[in-house]
């Protein structure tokens, strides 16, 4: 068993190693709602809503084995699993319908699905395996797998959702939301495709358990666990029926339960009840898998799960010199709340800590934004969406924290009471600026709690907390919009994307001056007045992402100086066809990185990284391409010390490692990658820590130029073409290096293999 453990999960290790495509991605994925718990050769694989970690309970460990998106799986969503000793394979079902198999240390996503044809949900409910072959159970009926053909083998359709399937004495049973049937298996021991030769069920209820245990089936109806024979037992709302090494695991929501023996509910350090999705029973101990406990040791209590954010809810990701803040909130329709409640998750480059929305925010729901301080990032401030706990309720605020604590002066008086938050950030001195909406004046305010009919819900406006902690006066715009996002600031100017038919506002700094807005009034300005996202490019130019496609108003400051504010498409050719870059596509966050090139996330389309005009597409990023668990992606941000990208999904964080990072002051990092550049690499050799604008000349090796340019954001690549557009032969190239001033040099060699 051990060595056969030990193969197993070196193989796994073999091929995490191997997976080159993967290599830049990393998971920030949380894994403390376990779903389900399968044993393999003594271990226990734990499956959570993106992924799965491994736990020994004869040694348990903080070196976590992760499988996930970014290194070993090819999906999220974990539905159902399943291992199967004699071919050492194991099956991972996901919510989207997807099916990974694997064996031999490889992780193959299974093709050839049956029910990819099928119109209705594709969930993987569960996966049985008997006799080398697996039972896989949905809302499409029940498939049966061959684990050694690796081959889909036969198909029955229902009419029901199946749950669940058992055998017994060569009979296949299935749990359906309309009741239990039955039918012996076929000659090769797989299902009958015939559901009308089917037993009929007895009954019409949604079973949604069935397990075979001591020579009888049992199956669970709500809160009743009962058998074939008659035997009726009432627990509470029962969520998995398990055998486990000769016990009859009973999982309820609040409990786990063994047949015949010990209860074994929880309290959590809040005095409330921790609720269960799994149990299993290995080395005489009972283990369960919890909602956001991780899996639990039943005897003593203890909890196991890999670091990381609370929840992978995500609606924005900020950084700062690998410190990460993930605010998981949101706005419906960027106007109505999400009331969620889990708090905001914090990287301090070691650990993870949660933030509570009770115990540490007074209960403030939907925190949107986390602003760090570009000064001092110990020092953030937590913007949630609603300011107040209801309308007429409890003042919330912001919250400021320093040194990872709160302040206790959180509260946003003595400025009018906010009922929404869109966002805010800070300027490069420190000052703070906080994006209101919907705001009670004084006359709102008169009898002493908000009066709703008087609510102002079309006024957006600024507040601004300078570094040395004041607030000062509010700053409004004077269109007829709601809901103000987080404001771009620059030397002169605020620019306000307003979410909701307002364009982007224009304010002067420090006045109450609204100097003009960007609208949508023509073919050559916004596609939509809907405005969800804004940049400012180190060009001066200003990106709006829209909800139906991208602008750019070109040299904003002047702009606002000659009162020409207008914007238009980025043009790009496709097939010879000229069309506007990202048309009819939701924009959600634009970033700028050090060379100027920007990341866009979008709802539905992934991520893109565009050259600094966005006339090039570099990459493309979308869930079935990359590791990216959604292809609405919330927000992006740029850690510039480290060069990551990080990606706010609506289904988790994800990061990748990019090749911009802050500029370097000599060329005592720079390298070229990769090196040697093999005939197998499609992409570009990548000169990157260089001194920004340095001067990258690259040679042959008597001393022909072949390219040269200079490195804007410290990085350079190269297309391994000479200077007449063609590749270049193998051998040995020079990269001869200069920086702006002509005072420091440096070369390197490239190794060039066709």
């Amino acid at each position: 068993m051990k060595t056969k453990l030990f193969i197993f999960i070196t193989m796994i290790f073999t091929s995490l190693n191997a997976q080159n495509d993967k290599v830049r991605w990393a998971d920030l994925f949380s894994y403390n709602n376990v779903k389900l718990l399968e044993e393999v050769n003594g271990v226990i694989y734990c499956g959570t809503e993106n992924g799965i970690f491994l736990f020994n309970p004869q040694n348990p460990t903080s070196d976590w084995i992760k499988l996930n998106k970014t290194n070993f799986l090819n999906n999220v969503g974990v539905s159902a699993m399943a291992y199967d000793k004699d071919s050492d394979s194991f099956l991972v079902g996901y919510e989207n319908g997807g099916l990974d198999l694997l064996k031999s240390g490889e992780s193959t996503m299974v093709l050839d699905i049956k029910w990819n044809g099928f119109s209705g949900d594709k969930k993987v409910n569960h996966i049985f395996i008997n006799d080398g072959i697996a039972f896989i159970s949905g809302a499409f009926g029940i498939v049966s797998y061959d684990l050694k053909e690796e081959e889909f083998k036969e198909t029955t359709r229902t009419t029901a959702i199946v749950n669940d399937a058992a055998i017994l004495n060569n009979k296949l049973y299935i749990a359906t939301t309309n009741g239990i049937y039955s039918s012996e298996l076929t000659s090769k021991k797989l299902n009958n495709p015939n559901i009308n030769s089917w037993m009929q069920p007895t009954f019409n209820q949604n079973v949604t358990n069935i397990e075979l245990f001591e020579n009888e089936i049992y199956y669970s109806v709500n809160n009743e666990l009962k058998t074939l024979n008659g035997f009726s037992a009432t627990y509470n709302l029962i969520e998995e029926l398990k055998s486990s090494n000769g016990q009859l695991i009973v999982t309820q929501n609040n409990q786990v339960s063994i047949l015949n023996g010990l209860d074994y509910p929880i309290i959590d350090e809040d005095g409330n009840e921790i609720n269960f999705n799994s149990g299993i029973f290995i080395n005489n101990i009972y283990f369960g898998g919890s909602v956001n406990h991780g899996i639990i040791n039943l005897s003593n209590h203890k909890e196991f799960y890999p670091q990381g954010p609370y929840s992978n809810k995500s609606f924005s990701v900020s950084t700062s010199k690998g410190k990460v803040w993930i605010a998981p909130g949101g706005m419906e329709s960027f106007n109505n709340l999400t009331f969620n409640a889990d708090g905001f998750s914090y990287y301090d480059t070691k650990n993870w800590t949660h933030y509570s929305s009770d115990k540490d925010l007074n209960g403030a729901k939907d925190i949107i934004k986390i602003a760090v301080d570009p000064t001092n990032d110990s020092h953030f401030m937590v913007i949630p969406y609603a300011e107040v706990t209801g309308w007429g309720g409890t003042q919330i605020g912001i919250f400021e924290f320093s040194s990872n604590k709160i302040k206790p002066n959180h509260i946003t008086s003595p400025l009018p009471q906010i009922y929404r938050f869109g966002g805010g950030n800070f300027d490069d001195l420190g000052n703070f600026y906080l994006s209101e909406s919907w705001y009670c004046d004084a006359a709102c305010m008169a009898s002493g709690t908000p009066n709703y009919s008087l609510l102002k819900d079309n006024v957006n406006s600024i507040s601004v907390r300078n570094a040395s902690g004041s607030w000062m006066s509010e700053q409004r715009t004077n269109q007829n919009s709601s809901n103000a996002l987080s404001p771009i600031i620059d030397n002169k100017y605020i620019y306000i994307p307003q979410a909701r038919l307002g364009g982007v506002a224009v304010l002067r700094k420090g006045s109450n001056e609204t100097v003009g807005s960007i609208l949508r009034s023509g073919e050559q300005t916004l596609p939509s007045n809907d405005v969800w996202s804004a940049a400012l490019d180190k060009s001066g130019n200003l990106w709006i992402g829209t909800g139906q496609g991208l602008a750019v108003t070109y040299g904003i400051e002047s702009a606002i100086d000659n009162k020409n504010l207008t914007a238009e498409p980025i043009v790009i050719i496709q097939d010879g066809i000229p069309e506007a870059l990202l048309t009819d596509v939701g924009i959600y966050a634009i970033k700028v990185d050090n060379a100027n090139n920007k990341w866009i996330a979008t709802n539905g389309a992934g991520a893109y990284y565009v050259s600094d005009s966005g006339e090039s597409t570099k990459l493309h990023f979308t869930s079935k391409n990359s590791p990216l668990p959604s292809d609405i992606v919330y927000d992006v941000s740029i850690d510039e010390s480290t060069g990551k990208v990080f990606f706010a999904t609506e289904k988790g964080v994800v990061s990748y490692n990019g090749d911009v990072s802050t500029e370097a002051n000599n060329f005592n990092n720079a390298i070229a990658y990769p090196n040697p550049y093999r005939p197998e690499y499609k992409g570009n050799v990548t000169i990157k820590n260089l001194p920004n604008r340095a001067l990258v000349k690259i040679t042959d090796i008597v001393g022909n130029l072949l390219f040269e340019k200079k490195a804007e954001g410290g990085i350079v690549e190269w297309n391994t073409n000479n200077a007449k557009g063609k590749p270049v032969a193998s051998g040995i190239y020079l990269v001869l290096m200069t920086n702006a001033d002509g005072t420091e040099t440096k070369t390197l060699k490239i190794a060039v293999v066709r």
